[in-house]
């Protein structure tokens, strides 16, 4: 996921700076569609597991996911200490 997203800002940006760059967007591009079939494969290595669906999968992922972010929204500096290694 880090890929997809990696990609896609990037992408983004090549076309914010001027002069545009449009190599550059493409190859950012790219790197967005790697991450995201990459993405797509681990999920389905993972459901193939599980023997869950595909749309299981992102829920379960994405209620994880939340748990995180609620967890760092409620006590932000937990994760400033775990960065410096505390």
């Amino acid at each position: 996921m880090a890929l997809m997203a990696t990609g896609a800002i990037w992408t983004r940006w090549c076309f914010v700076i001027k002069p545009r760059n449009l190599f550059l967007a493409s190859v950012n591009f790219l790197l967005f569609t790697v991450g995201a079939a990459q993405t797509a494969r681990v999920l389905a290595y993972q459901r193939s597991l599980k023997g869950e669906t595909m749309g299981e999968e992102i829920k379960d992922e994405m209620k994880r996911e939340a748990g995180l972010v609620e967890k760092v929204v409620k006590n932000p500096q937990s994760v400033v200490e775990a960065v410096k290694g505390k």
